[in-house]
């Protein structure tokens, strides 16, 4: 599979749970959930070159090394670890950010501080899916609308939808 990697620079492979997409670029290899985190998309659809991941259907940009976006509105793309032995490539059966629940919580805030819905939406649910109290959540987001009162117009919307 390196030599394949090599040639094509990019392969999707089966995880767990979700596609992986391994990527050959400049002399590295990375492992990453091979849907966009914005929307879904393949990313083997997008493009790579010096080590940025463009998604082809919002444009979201990706670190390669990282898996961090330069796109506010875009979250980190999940990664999995991959390694060579010999001349076989091995990743992980599953993606991850580093530490799930402070990654969600940091988004949370991160989407309430500009005003971004889908990304409040998703943090909620990240956070949700990591087993993170109901009551926890709605506390970060409530004390979030009262720090920021004075400027955060959609605050009570959200809020509410909470």
């Amino acid at each position: 599979m390196l030599d394949e990697l090599k040639r094509k620079r990019m392969k999707v492979v089966s995880g767990r749970r979700h596609p992986i997409l391994v990527v050959y670029e400049q002399g590295c290899l990375h492992a990453l959930d091979n849907r966009c985190p914005h929307l879904g998309f393949p990313l083997q659809r997008g493009s790579v070159e010096n080590g940025i991941l463009t998604c082809h259907w919002h444009h979201a940009r990706f670190d390669l090394e990282s898996g961090c976006t330069f796109d506010l509105w875009a979250d980190d793309v999940p990664r999995a670890k991959v390694e060579v032995r010999g001349d076989a490539v091995w990743v992980a059966a599953d993606c991850s950010y580093p530490d799930e629940g402070d990654y969600w919580r940091t988004r949370l805030g991160d989407a309430m501080a500009h005003d971004l819905d889908l990304v409040t939406g998703k943090a909620v649910l990240g956070l949700l899916d990591q087993s993170v109290a109901s009551a926890d959540i709605l506390a970060d987001a409530f004390l979030f609308g009262a720090r920021n009162r004075d400027d955060w117009s959609a605050g009570s919307t959200i809020l509410a939808a909470l």
